[in-house]
């Protein structure tokens, strides 16, 4: 039976947090206060293709299925903005003091595999604002881990910067080219702040977790330094 329901109250943040911050990334752990709720949301809804063009040949829905669901909050209310600057407060603490800029969705990354088990293929490493950006002024990448499998979590990588060709196959034999400098590991309803100028990427271990009916969710959001006087969402 479909229906409604109020964003706010369905990512309502939890009251009480526990942070971490080691070696340049911010843990929250106990992020939403409904786990559970947003998991089974995510489990029986569709999941639209992401950076897919029916056109051209691509391993997305024959080797893997690479998904993203998209919420946009039309009317951003007291409530969300409020908790939006409890999440900036957090970050003001570590990088960038004044306002940020960010995008008024809730972005959920849907990812599984059909036919590729070797872990030696990893998320293709990226990054959000070039290498050589100081991390306060670098943009933010906001990773809530919401499936419940808890495999692997996000790599660090020390490297130089490859052409990102995720349109290409968003799998890469990361290690060849690449150390791996630090993984966050994933753990249900756990965000992670990592300063976007750091190569990164979903890590998976046991691909056969993430696969038949069971899918790896993340939801992501960026924030942006203002360099000018206004912040807030776009």
């Amino acid at each position: 039976m479909r229906k409604a329901f109020s964003l706010d109250e369905h990512f309502k943040q939890a009251e009480h947090w526990d942070l971490t911050f080691d070696d340049g990334i911010l843990i929250i752990d106990n992020f939403y206060e409904n786990p559970e709720e947003i998991n089974e949301a995510l489990r029986n809804r569709p999941y639209p293709y992401w950076k897919y063009n029916s056109e051209r040949d691509s391993p997305n829905g024959v080797d893997y299925n690479d998904c993203r669901v998209v919420d946009k909050v039309g009317h951003p209310t007291r409530r969300y903005d409020n908790d939006m600057q409890r999440i900036l407060n957090c970050c003001r603490n570590h990088w960038w003091r004044h306002e940020y800029t960010w995008n008024a969705l809730y972005e959920v990354n849907c990812f599984q595999t059909i036919n590729i088990f070797d872990n030696k293929l990893q998320h293709y490493p990226h990054i959000d604002s070039p290498l050589g950006t100081p991390d306060e002024m670098s943009t933010l990448n906001l990773i809530i881990y919401l499936d419940t499998i808890e495999n692997g979590g996000t790599a660090i990588y020390e490297g130089a910067w490859l052409e990102n060709r995720e349109h290409q196959s968003l799998l890469y034999p990361v290690e060849d080219d690449m150390d791996l400098q630090q993984l966050i590991p994933h753990k249900f309803n756990r965000g992670i702040i990592v300063p976007g100028n750091r190569l990164h990427g979903a890590y998976i271990d046991d691909y056969t977790k993430y696969s038949g009916d069971n899918w790896r969710f993340s939801q992501v959001l960026f924030f942006h330094p203002s360099k000018g006087r206004n912040g807030g969402a776009r």
